[in-house]
């Protein structure tokens, strides 16, 4: 399939001085529009470009030519590459010419090509080739913009999954069950049962139920590759002075967040991304959370509780740096009641209690603060946050956070499922998690209907449904699989 008998090109590098410029073009017949504008370098002799044209096949031309313009001025010496239809990008002839970067040499290069009656290409218009003309699905479409806009290394490995067919893959097996499915529901619908077999739907539930499991499994993907793709967002929060800016400095590793001995000095909620052993981090500074009659204190606090809301993991910043030893249990059950019982957290959050300035306690303390806070977290006050409430404690200073960093990581990996590392299909934008969303509630309608012996005209359409949506995520499922699947499958045409 072509997508158009236009041709088009666009400066695909940045425009900018830079040491090369690259300017793709995708059409029909690419190099009748060359011929006389290529020289050999030294010679000065004309390429003719129908001999490239014959030359090859499926392997690209790439040689170092002069490129003139139409009153036979030299535009620049390019690297000239070109890759014949179908084997391109795109799928239709496409060439890429390296010219030097600078914008001028651009210019006059774009210039020609409109003289030569090529166009502009609008924006995505190459990827949108590469799809009509079957190269990548949507999905792969969808990877490939992520991984050019991503700015995280967890977004980059998404996309790569996408691109390269992961998620593809995945819905390809969803797509060839709904088939199974609708082959069965369509041969009982237009064949009497001495030809196919008596008509017994529940027999189909096994298999719908593992497509149904198969798109769940998707729909979870979504929030873990999300945090994945934009970082863990981590919000620093506690009282003023518990050393929440030395943190943020010491995990950044200089010198962002102001830090004085004055209580109340960090007013606004500052924000960095961090990066620790590969893992995207967004890391949040608030406010110390307090009465104040101080205007712009009670801003910067109001900020801090709304930023509880974003953060996937809240790190209690708690510091006994001025508690005397008897009462450490009494502080810490207090600093946590105050925090736990004056909030609203969601059920996927973490909230970590981070003792801080530990470089302030003596070394024996730490086994005596650590016992008490796993008496404390399991008294029946904090029964409704036992699923959100770490069950251990972290003691750091700004000195040292190797232990904090380190739990971080442990928890980056719960809340994205361990993507990276499992190579699991993952659902990359909110199109595709509209469309599994639509087809799961299809599915779980063809189960009901079995289950009430509805008749299986109903239960094919709701099937059929959830295949259209289905297949607005990958591509097309046309019609003529499902009568494939029918007469391979069941004894028809005698």
């Amino acid at each position: 399939m072509t997508s158009s008998i236009d041709s088009i090109f666009a400066l695909s590098s940045a425009n900018a001085r830079s040491a090369i410029h690259i300017h793709r073009i995708s059409g029909i017949n690419l190099l009748k529009y060359f011929q006389g504008y290529l020289f050999k370098v030294k010679s000065n002799e004309l390429i003719n470009t129908s001999l490239i044209n014959d030359q090859i096949k499926s392997k690209p031309f790439t040689q170092y030519l002069i490129l003139k313009d139409t009153e036979g001025n030299i535009i620049d010496d390019v690297l000239f590459s070109y890759f014949k239809a179908p084997h391109s990008y795109t799928g239709e002839d496409v060439i890429e010419i390296s010219s030097h970067g600078n914008p001028l040499i651009s210019s006059l290069l774009q210039r020609l090509f409109r003289h030569l009656g090529l166009r502009d290409a609008l924006p995505g218009e190459f990827t949108q080739r590469a799809y009509l003309n079957s190269k990548i699905d949507l999905i792969q479409a969808e990877g490939i913009n992520q991984l050019i806009h991503t700015e995280t290394l967890g977004g980059i490995q998404l996309a790569r999954e996408s691109v390269g067919g992961e998620l593809s893959k995945e819905t390809e097996e969803v797509k060839n069950i709904l088939i199974e499915i609708m082959a069965y529901l369509e041969a009982h619908i237009d064949f009497a049962p001495d030809e196919v077999g008596d008509y017994q739907p529940e027999s189909l539930l096994p298999l719908m139920k593992q497509a149904l499991n198969k798109m769940q499994i998707l729909l979870k993907s979504y929030s873990s590759g999300l945090r994945a793709r934009e970082g863990v967002k981590i919000a620093l929060v506690g009282k003023p002075n518990a050393g929440k800016s030395s943190l943020y400095n010491a995990l950044l590793k200089y010198e962002r967040a102001i830090v004085t001995h004055i209580p109340g000095t960090t007013r606004d909620v500052l924000e960095d991304r961090l990066i620790i052993r590969n893992k995207d981090f967004v890391l949040m500074d608030t406010a110390g959370i307090r009465e104040t009659e101080d205007a712009v204190e009670k801003i910067g606090v109001e900020r801090s509780i709304k930023t509880l809301t974003k953060a996937d993991i809240i790190c209690l910043v708690i510091t006994l740096e001025n508690v005397k030893y008897e009462d450490y249990h009494k502080f810490i059950d207090e600093s946590l009641s105050e925090f736990l019982l004056s909030s609203e957290f969601f059920s996927e959050q973490i909230i970590l209690p981070v003792f801080s300035k530990m470089d302030t306690i003596p070394n024996n303390s730490l086994e005596i603060i650590e016992n008490s806070y796993s008496i404390i977290i399991k008294d029946k006050k904090f029964h409704n946050f036992q699923s959100i409430l770490s069950k251990k404690c972290i003691f750091c200073s700004y000195l040292d956070t190797e232990i904090l960093s380190s739990e971080l990581v442990e928890l980056h990996d719960q809340l994205t499922g361990l993507l990276g590392q499992k190579n699991n299909p993952t659902l990359i934008s909110e199109r595709q998690r509209n469309k599994i969303e639509i087809a799961v509630k299809n599915l779980n309608e063809g189960i009901d209907l079995i289950y009430k012996k509805d008749y299986p005209e109903k239960i094919s359409s709701v099937i059929n449904q959830g295949r259209q949506s289905l297949q607005e995520v990958v591509g097309e499922i046309q019609l003529d699989d499902v009568l494939e699947k029918i007469f391979s499958t069941f004894c028809i045409g005698k």
